[in-house]
Order: C-alpha cells, then sequence, then structure tokens
C-alpha cells in the first residue's frame, strides 16, 4: 500500500478511532449525507465502524458500475455477509448464484402458472388465519411469499410443506439476529468483526439448521427423480423446477447428485429473494393505503384485465406486461422507500482514478448515496419526495435506471427482477380486486430506518373482502 496523492477529503470528525460512527446512526441519515456533500463535494469520505468509506451520489456512481473490473459489489457484500464462511465453502463458492438465476428464470413462462396459483391461495389463507388483520405485516407476508418460492424452487412435492415454508421465510431473519451485532471490533483492526463473526458460526449457526431441514426435505424427492428417470426413460417427465436444474448441474454419476450443494445453492436463492420481494411487497401494500387517489385507476386497469382474460387457467407473462399503471405504481413504491445508502462496492485494484481527478486505493469500500438518486429534482421535479406513480409511465418497472437502483445497474443488475416484479404484479392485482386495504392506526404508513437502511413499517394492516368484488 502506498499513499496517493488526491484522494476524497475525508470529513472531520470529533471523537478518535469512533469517527462518524455515532453521528452516523444516530442521525437523519439523508441529510447528514447531504450536508456532507454540500460542505465536501460530490466524493468524500466519514470514518465509520473502524475505517473508511467513500460515499458517492448522482455525479459519480455510475463510475462504479462502468468499471465493474475495479469496483467489486460480491466481495463488498462478502465483508458485511459471508455466506460462503458461514456453509464453510471456499470464498467464491456461490459466485455462479447470479448467473444461474438468469439462466433458470429466463423462461418467465415456464413458473407463471405456478407462481399464480400458489400466491393468490397462499395471500387468501393468510388473510383468513390472521383473521384479516396482519401485523407486523412483513412477518406474514415473509410467509405468503415462501410458498409460490418454495414451489419454483422445490417444486410441487414440499411447497406446502410447514418446516420448507419457515426456512423460506424467515432463514434470514434467523441469520439477521446474530449479524445485528455492531462491528465494534473493527475499531480495534479492520475486519476483526468477520474474523469474530466466522468463530461465532462454528458454534451458533442457525444456517445449518436450515441446511438441515432443506437437505433432509430434498434428499427422498431427489432420489425419487433419479430413480424414476431411470427406470423410466424416455417416458419419464422432467420436473419443471430450480431444484431440478441444480441436480442437472452439480451431477456425482447417473444414480446421484451433490445434495448439499444443490442445497447450499437452494439457500443462496433464498437469501436473494425471499425477504427482498417480501419488503418490495410490503412497501407496495403501504404505499396503496397512504395514496388512496390512485386506487381508482389501478381498480380500473385490473378490472379491465380481468374480464378481458378470467376465461384463461392464469395470466401469461405478456398479459403481465399490460399491468402498465400497477407496474408504475411497484416501480415508484420502490424509489420512495429504497435504502438511503445501498450498493456497495469494493476496489479490487491497487489504486482507481476518477473521472474528477479523484483516487482512491485497494480495498477501499464505497457506499452509494441512493437516497439522493432517488430524490433527484432533475429527473423527479421539483417535489421529488413526492408519490407519484407517473413518474414512470415510459418505463418498465423491471428496468434499471440512471435515476431509479433498486434493482441495481449494468452487470451487476438483479437477474430475479423480471420475475419478482411479476409476483408483486400478481399479488397486488388480486388484493386490489378482491380487497379494501387499510392501516390498524387509520394514519400514514412511514418505514423505519436505520443508519442508512430503510425498513417496512410495523404497523399493522387490515384486509376487508369487497362485496361487490368481480373476483369470487
Amino acid at each position: 500500500m502506498y499513499h496517493l496523492q488526491n484522494e476524497p477529503p475525508l470529513v472531520p470528525y470529533k471523537y478518535p478511532l469512533i469517527g462518524h460512527t455515532f453521528e452516523y446512526y444516530s442521525s437523519d441519515v439523508p441529510g447528514f449525507l447531504q450536508k456532507c456533500r454540500e460542505e465536501y463535494g460530490e466524493i468524500f469520505s466519514l470514518y465509520i465502524w473502524g475505517s473508511v468509506q467513500t460515499y458517492v451520489g448522482v455525479e459519480l456512481y455510475h463510475e462504479l458500475f462502468k468499471n465493474y473490473n475495479e469496483f467489486d459489489f460480491h466481495s463488498a457484500i462478502a465483508d458485511m455477509f459471508p455466506m460462503s464462511n458461514f456453509l464453510g465453502r471456499p470464498e467464491n463458492f456461490f459466485r455462479p448464484t447470479g448467473r444461474y438465476v438468469k439462466e433458470y428464470l429466463k423462461d418467465l413462462g415456464k413458473y407463471t402458472e405456478k407462481m399464480q396459483h400458489e400466491m393468490t391461495k397462499s395471500f387468501d389463507e393468510s388473510v383468513l388465519n390472521n383473521k384479516g388483520v396482519l401485523q407486523p405485516p412483513l412477518h406474514t407476508i415473509e410467509l405468503i411469499i415462501a410458498r409460490p418460492l418454495a414451489a419454483i424452487f422445490v417444486g410441487d412435492e414440499l411447497c406446502n410443506d410447514k418446516e420448507i415454508l419457515n426456512t423460506f421465510a424467515y432463514i434470514l431473519d434467523d441469520l439477521l439476529e446474530l449479524l445485528a451485532f455492531p462491528p465494534v471490533l473493527n475499531f480495534i483492526y479492520p475486519n476483526l468483526h468477520r474474523k469474530f463473526l466466522n468463530f461465532r458460526f462454528r458454534f451458533d449457526n442457525p444456517i445449518r439448521k436450515h441446511e438441515n431441514i432443506i437437505i433432509s426435505k430434498i434428499t427422498p424427492i431427489i432420489k425419487q427423480r433419479i430413480k424414476d428417470k431411470n427406470t423410466m426413460g424416455n417416458s419419464w417427465k422432467r420436473p419443471n423446477d430450480i431444484m431440478q436444474d441444480l441436480m442437472e448441474e452439480y451431477p456425482i454419476d447417473e444414480n446421484n447428485v451433490d445434495i448439499r450443494t444443490v442445497a447450499d445453492f437452494l439457500m443462496n436463492f433464498i437469501f436473494a429473494s425471499s425477504h427482498s420481494t417480501s419488503m418490495a411487497f410490503t412497501y407496495c401494500l403501504s404505499e396503496y393505503i397512504n395514496n388512496p387517489e390512485y386506487h381508482g385507476e389501478l381498480l380500473e386497469e385490473a378490472e379491465g384485465i380481468y374480464k378481458e382474460y378470467k376465461h384463461l387457467p392464469y395470466y401469461t407473462p405478456d398479459i403481465l406486461d399490460k399491468m402498465v399503471k400497477m407496474g408504475n405504481f411497484i416501480k415508484e413504491a420502490l424509489r420512495v422507500n429504497w435504502h438511503d445508502v445501498s450498493l456497495s462496492h469494493k476496489v479490487v485494484v491497487p489504486e482507481f482514478t476518477f473521472g474528477n481527478g479523484y483516487q482512491v486505493p485497494k480495498g477501499r469500500v464505497f457506499k452509494i448515496f441512493t437516497q439522493q438518486i432517488h430524490h433527484d429534482p432533475k429527473a423527479y421535479g421539483p417535489t421529488p419526495e413526492k408519490f407519484n406513480p407517473n413518474n414512470h409511465k415510459n418505463s418498465l418497472a423491471h428496468r434499471p435506471e440512471r435515476n431509479f437502483l433498486a434493482f441495481g445497474m449494468g452487470r451487476e443488475a438483479c437477474p430475479g427482477r423480471f420475475f419478482a416484479v411479476n409476483e408483486l404484479k400478481v399479488a397486488l392485482h388480486f388484493i386490489i380486486l378482491k380487497y379494501n386495504v387499510k392501516n390498524v392506526s387509520g394514519k400514514r404508513i412511514k418505514p423505519k430506518r436505520i443508519g442508512g437502511f430503510v425498513l417496512p413499517s410495523d404497523d399493522g394492516m387490515i384486509f376487508e373482502k369487497k362485496l361487490d368484488s368481480i373476483v369470487q
């Protein structure tokens, strides 16, 4: 490591070792970061949890995505969430996950019927079982989302298994309880917190519990599939799910597959999809409650599509694409509720020089000031904080854009975003047709904020069946 001549300015701080840590986590993060930008420019650094982190906003963030050989998203995530270590795998073992998702989900039509059937059934049953009140909503919505995902990931045989559904719904929640311990050890020296996590997870690893559940459930299914294929020959009908794709990705011989590897990649798919989709669903419902002025046009679109296609057993991806106003609504809900800071990247070359001349060293972690990008008046008008689905009237809901980063950007754009948007459209479409939705408190729903993270509110939601619904 050598000294760079022109690093971004490090914002002064009051307390040695502590730096900006307490100020960052106890303040209005967007306001704090905006003040730093106004005083120190478009790129600046803070000292948080024992390390220097550099922040960029609307002017420079695209350089991180454009120079993907110099800035690595996966390395930054692995520092915070070392999944490979938790599962005893080599450092880059799960790198293919994004490619697999892209390959396995490229034909959305394969899963649309199954997803729609399980999604609507799961939601109706959850509302009934909870007597029409979801409180806190995210906890129940995670279980709702789990069933269509289980049907697509592990197949019809297991999509109603209670242990599997609990794993799909809550594996990340169980893990986050342990990961929530703040990285105070990094004040001693960098990465000591990660070493501590690795040590702690040797003795208290909730992932292993879920891994064992998945392995115990999928093993007999996998063995039966192999047996059926070998005995039935050409008459064998290939199961249509991600587990079958992974079985064919990791064969041992004609009678065996690497079941543990199949299970571990399934868990990675769960981590990448279940919690994030559940949060997005909760944001959409919150904004639907908060903005009743859009109910009429959403209902009109939903009823028009239902009347035209109700003779079909399910909506195809082409039909879901016709839900234009719904797509705009979903995209806007994600824009106004997304994390204030997100999409960490790490410098993986000896140094990098930005277009403005600033230099940063290898190992430097970058954070993107997403809230500033999502509230840029040049893109969203003089009141960018106001919810307005018309901001996206000429843009598809799943499309990453310069001023919309909920799905990432460039090579690192979320590979499952097409499927996730279709899930949300199906769920919201039938909710709008069948239910009146309101908040338990009657007040406007506001998300929770912790540091730079934005999380769904715990405010309860009430779902009352419409007496005049065209859907029974």
